[in-house]
């Protein structure tokens, strides 16, 4: 990836890596010609929250000693380890888990802090809707048990954990199956672009269940 593809900064000693993708779908999905200022808090809200996201990752990797950097990019993000390390089943799944919870926690304390600001504005409101849903609501969706959403690799673990050590084709069989089940769950409920974006993640677990190059996460 060139600079001119990307920003780069640091939270702490955590390097972060933002590509052009992610703000560019980011400003996609929310975008509001009606009113720009949401779009603008839509752009800021996901940035912060994915980053928070990351950061819990981040903060588990880094008290099992991997050094990890951060990369925003697409649709989400990624917690890229600098050194490679043998963990427990039960170390990556608390790995897996510390993304969505730390997006739990955030979310926590806006829906609290937002029991003292006046929300007679309509902006305010879709503001907190906003933090709510993507702090909250993407973390709920995250932990389906679909490859490679958190879910999926926590229900990779624990299938792993529960005496099949080398079996990677069963996690994603049962990936393609919840992906299926989504995809027509979201056709029912009107999601369209859940049903795309569930379809696409099947399609990818079946890519690498064939033994084919899987898409890019």
């Amino acid at each position: 990836m060139n600079a001119s593809s990307s920003f780069d900064f640091a939270i702490g000693h955590f390097p972060v890596r933002v590509h052009w993708s992610f703000l560019l779908i980011t400003v996609l999905i929310g975008l509001d010609m009606r009113n720009p200022i949401l779009t603008l808090s839509w752009v800021l809200i996901v940035f912060v929250s994915i980053l928070v996201h990351e950061l819990g990752h981040a903060l588990v990797a880094e008290s099992y000693g991997m050094f990890p950097s951060i990369m925003l990019y697409s649709m989400g993000g990624l917690t890229i380890p600098g050194k490679s390390q043998a963990l427990s089943h039960l170390q990556e799944i608390l790995l897996s888990l510390a993304g969505p919870f730390a997006g739990f926690v955030l979310g926590g304390i806006v829906l609290f802090g937002s029991r003292f600001i006046p929300l007679q504005s309509g902006v305010l409101q879709v503001v907190l809707s906003q933090l709510l849903w993507v702090n909250i609501g993407w973390g709920v969706l995250n932990l389906i048990p679909l490859l490679p959403l958190d879910g999926g690799h926590v229900m990779r673990s624990l299938w792993q954990w529960a005496g099949h050590p080398y079996d990677e084709r069963t996690p994603l069989i049962i990936s393609i199956v919840v992906g299926i089940l989504v995809v027509i769950a979201a056709i029912v409920f009107g999601q369209i672009f859940g049903a795309l974006l569930a379809a696409w993640l099947t399609y990818s677990n079946f890519t690498s269940l064939r033994g084919g190059r899987p898409m890019m996460y």
